[in-house]
This record gives C-alpha cells, structure tokens and sequence, in this order.
C-alpha cells in the first residue's frame, strides 16, 4: 500500500522554512539590512507597551509568572500591534523601523509567525521577516534575556516538527510532560493522536492547533498512524481520560487495547475517505477536541478542589483569606472567575475558529492553483 506524500514545496501553517528564497534576500538587503537596529527598537516599543497589559491579564502560566511560557500570547499581541493605529504613530528609531517594516511588506516581502523546535530544546514562535528570524518573546524562557532577537533565519535554528515522535520529545524534556498515544477517543486519533500529562498532573488530548492537524493532514495519516502503534495506552491514564469524558457526546474505547484498535482502524478509514482533502472536516474535529479538553480541565478542576479546598486567593499580589472575605467581595470574585472561565472557553473558541480558517484558505489556494493549471492547460 501507497500513502500520499506532502510535496515538498508545500508549507505548512507557521512552518519555519523560507519560500521564495531569493526573492526574499533581495528584499531584505534593501529594505531590513540597513535598519535593523530602528527594527530592534519597534518591536522593544512594542513589548514595553504591551508587557504591562499582558501580564495583568494573565499573571502566570502553567506555574509560571509572566512572560514565562507565554511566547505565543506576545507574539499574537506584537503582531496585532504592528496593525494598529499605535504603531502608525511611532517616531523615532521605532518609527523608522515601521517605516522600514512596511516599505519592506508593501514591495511583497514575507512577514509571518512560525512555530516549532528550537536548537532541540524548546518549542518556540517567532516570526519570519525576509530572510530574518525575529523573536519578540525571547525572554518566556530565561527571563534575563533580552526580550528582542534578531537573527539570520538560517542560522538561528528554529526548524519545522517533523512527525508526533519529534513533538513527544520536545515536550517531554520542555514541558515536563509524558506522553501518550489517543486510545481514548478513537474518531479524533488520526487528527489528535497524542495525549499530554502536564508536570502539575494536568491532562489533555494534544490540541488541535493549525501545524499538527496540518501534519497528521499532509501525509494522509500517516504519521498519526505511527504514533497510535504504541503499546496501548497505560490503564491508568485511559481509565482518567474515559471517566472525565463521559459527557463530552464523543465514542470512547471500552478498553486500551480496543481504543487502539480502533484508533488504528479510524487512521485507515479516514484516509480511504479522503478527510486529509476535506477541509470542512477540520473544524468539527478541531471543536470536538476542544470540547473534548473542557471536559477534561473540568475534571481536573474538581479533582483539585477536592483534594485542596482552596483557602485564599491572590489578587494584584496580595494574597486574601477566603473566610475574611465579605458577602460583596465574594458575589465580586465569583463574578471575576466566571469572567476568567468565560475568557478561556472564547480562546479556546478563537483557536478552533483560525484552525478552520487556515484549512479553508489552504482549499482556496489549492482550488485557484487547480484552475489556474487547467486555464493554462487549455489556452497551451
């Protein structure tokens, strides 16, 4: 049997390669080359005002205090930053550096943000300016970085995730985390076959961002497929995992090595079906894997408050007792994690919503690419 190969031209969503090499060289030496300094200044500007916002908004991630493993959410808020009527304003080094930023984008040079493994250590985002390698959250790792690095993107090696057993060892050595493969919920495992256990216990089906489901997609499977061949999947684990989902409305293994199985079965499946073509499969599988790890932080939440009643709260650094606390600031805090749990199911929504939205704009150009072929197929 013959599986499909992504052609290597084909870029994935965030990928870190350069398409268009000479091009971009070209316009990187006219435009970048000269003002990388006014460049470093932009988007240091853009860190010293956004660093305030986005640290109030999220205090800490997964343990840790801003910016620490919030290389995403900077990254996100420079870019949307840079399109703003903020960064129009700017004068200066970091004016110049917009000026040069847009001479650069207006003459068809690339500016993107790229994701993946990072000199066999991390996983990191940061962004593709010609042929430069911009990271604006250099610190989410070592906070007495600097916050700014620019590089030649050659060498600053950043390279793309290769399959799920390339992911499983970055994660392991830079979350802390174990990994396993998806025997839980069989339909998911050819988009989604991994599942994480965080260093605080935390446990989730691996999230359906753009790149991996693009992965799993781009050789119908076949990688997926590799990865759910694993011994199956620790009982232990599938008995947490099945018990937290039982009311996610998803098909659940009976057993391990049934979810296996049929984990395999769904790969072989999906593939005849042709669903790594169909880009309106991604957003329901990119939904029910959402759905699929509210479950699971809900399951998680209960098991911690039942293990350690939570006894005081922590706001803008002071830490408040909850039995001193008054009937108004209780009816306050209540009305605040609400808003905290509301915020987390729209991002989780905003995810799924890009991640369809990448699948559809990739069958556009597919779809254009195929008419352009067949214009000039019948003007030849």
């Amino acid at each position: 049997m013959t599986h499909e190969r992504r052609p290597a031209a084909a870029l994935l969503p965030a990928e870190p390669r350069i398409v268009g090499s000479p091009r971009e060289q070209e316009l990187t030496a006219r435009f970048l080359a000269p003002a990388i300094a006014d460049l470093e200044a932009l988007f240091l500007r853009a860190r010293d005002e956004l660093d305030p916002i986005l640290a109030q908004r999220q205090p800490a991630k997964a343990g840790k205090r801003y910016p620490l493993s919030q290389c995403l959410e900077i990254s996100m808020a420079v870019a949307a930053y840079l399109r703003s009527d903020r960064a129009d304003a700017l004068t200066g080094a970091a004016g110049a550096g917009r000026t040069a930023l847009r001479s650069f984008q207006r003459a068809g040079g690339s500016f993107r943000r790229v994701w993946g493994d990072l000199r066999g250590q991390y996983f990191q985002n940061a962004f593709q300016l010609g042929t430069l390698y911009v990271d604006v959250a250099n610190d989410t790792v070592d906070p007495a970085k600097r916050k700014v690095e620019i590089l030649p993107f050659d060498g600053a090696g950043l390279s793309p995730i290769r399959d799920f057993a390339h992911f499983a060892r970055i994660a392991r050595s830079y979350w802390s985390a174990e990994v396993f493969p998806n025997h839980v919920v069989p339909s998911l495992a050819p988009h989604c076959p991994l599942i994480l256990i965080g260093p605080t216990g935390s446990l989730r089906l691996h999230d359906a961002t753009d790149y991996m489901v693009s992965l799993a997609r781009a050789g119908a499977f076949c990688a997926s497929e590799v990865a759910l061949r694993a011994a199956p999947l620790r009982q232990d684990v599938f008995d947490r995992a099945a018990f937290a989902l039982r009311g996610a409305g998803l098909a659940l293994a009976r057993s391990p090595q049934e979810g296996r199985a049929l984990a395999l079965q769904a790969c072989r499946v999906q593939r005849a079906r042709r669903w790594h073509h169909a880009p309106e499969i991604v957003p329901r599988i990119a939904r029910d894997a959402g759905r699929a790890n509210e479950h699971l932080a809900a399951d998680e939440r209960r098991r911690a408050a039942e293990e350690t009643p939570v006894q005081t709260i922590t706001i803008d650094g002071t830490e408040y007792r909850l039995a001193d606390l008054g009937e108004d600031a209780r009816a306050q805090l209540g009305m605040l994690q609400a808003t905290d749990a509301e915020i987390t199911r729209l991002e989780t929504q905003l995810a799924i919503a890009r991640t369809a939205r990448n699948a559809y704009a990739n069958a556009l150009r597919a779809a254009l690419a195929k008419a352009e072929d067949g214009a000039v197929r019948r003007v030849g």
